[in-house]
């Protein structure tokens, strides 16, 4: 399943890139998410972003799934030009050959104006506490990807760099009952924080 959205949205994106975009008026489902909304990325192409402003992890009976149900960014025509713009100065094929993280850092760099993940050994850490954080106890989700699919999702509360250095997977803060729960890095050890998305 999660490869052939992979490929609807490649699809998308070069249908759009060669300038078929806009409301997709024909579509039974329009508006699924507002009149007048750009219908150019039906499948998006950053999925699964883990960007927690625009969606959550859900675990359902077959696994862990990103959730956009209620994500309207993608829909909105500044974005899809922003993004049409980004994702035109790259060739088809490195569209079609590249990764996870190659698609991540570009939402981030159209999202946020910069990357703000990093690398921690084997692991990238998408943490983004910002706000009023307060410290708490260490949590945050490691996940596996394979090509675009979610393949587990390991709650963990690690104090020590060195073991987030091993763990080859990205690093993200768990949402739970309206709340972040993350870390911060301090030397060696990591400080966990929570804060109000």
């Amino acid at each position: 399943m999660e490869q052939e959205s992979r490929e609807r949205a490649l699809i998308e994106l070069f249908g759009a890139l060669e300038g078929r975009y806009g409301p997709n008026y024909e579509c039974k489902y329009y508006p699924c998410h507002f009149e007048g909304q750009d219908c150019s990325f039906c499948f998006c192409p950053f999925y699964p972003c883990f960007i927690y402003e625009l969606g959550m992890l859900k675990k359902t009976t077959k696994g862990y799934v990103w959730s956009c149900k209620e994500c309207n960014w993608i829909h909105e025509k500044e974005v899809v030009e922003r993004v049409l713009e980004e994702l035109s100065s790259y060739p088809r094929q490195k569209l079609i050959e590249e990764n996870w993280l190659f698609f991540n850092r570009i939402i981030q760099k159209i999202y946020y104006g910069r990357e703000i993940g990093e690398f921690v050994g084997k692991s990238y850490v998408l943490m983004k506490m910002d706000g009023d954080c307060k410290e708490c106890e260490v949590r945050f989700l490691a996940i596996k990807l394979d090509n675009f699919e979610i393949t587990d999702a390991e709650e963990r509360n690690d104090t020590e760099v060195s073991k987030i250095y091993e763990l080859d997977a990205i690093l993200i803060p768990i949402l739970e009952n309206g709340v972040l729960y993350g870390f911060k890095v301090e030397g060696d050890k990591l400080i966990g924080v929570s804060c109000k998305p």
